[in-house]
């Protein structure tokens, strides 16, 4: 019995996530720095099935960075809080121009469950401006990367992008 769980573990693991998106064209991928800024690590976790996941970041596009020095975009999960308000500063000044921000979760955009109080600043929109939100609490990595897409179409304008299950 314990082989069959095993076989269906390794299975999961192996197998494509879903339906594969479409290659977006563009010269260079955009690069993502991501720093998870407090809350309850669940959206960072969800980043980090992305980028480890079968979900073809390469194909979209996409690619994330160990520093912000060489980042396009900061990606932002988890409530803002004032013990990570200087290191997203910090990142964010460190990022060169043109730069964007992407807030992913319900945390990130408004605060979520966290609102204002002595430890919390509420959420990245009430203190920057956002270049795409990925509401969702939290959201799929499918959806995250949607939403990371939609900013690499062309003809896209940036908007909210609905979470889904998967």
């Amino acid at each position: 019995m314990s082989t069959v769980l095993i076989r269906a573990l390794f299975t999961s693991l192996v197998a494509p996530a879903g339906p594969a998106l479409p290659p977006v064209i563009s010269r260079s991928p955009l690069v993502l720095f991501h720093v998870d800024s407090g809350g309850c690590e669940a959206c960072g976790l969800e980043v980090e099935a992305l980028i480890h996941g079968n979900y073809g970041l390469a194909e979209a596009g996409v690619s994330f960075a160990d520093t912000p020095r060489t980042a396009d975009m900061l990606l932002v999960t988890g409530a803002y809080s004032r013990m990570m308000m200087p290191v997203v500063q910090a990142a964010w000044e460190a990022m060169p121009q043109p730069k964007g921000l992407l807030a992913v979760g319900a945390c990130a955009l408004d605060g979520g469950p966290f609102g204002k109080n002595y430890a919390m600043l509420g959420g990245l929109e009430s203190h920057a401006s956002v270049d795409c939100a990925i509401p969702g609490c939290p959201p799929t990595p499918r959806a995250v990367l949607e939403g990371i897409v939609s900013l690499l179409s062309p003809a896209s304008v940036v908007r909210p992008v609905a979470a889904t299950e998967e």
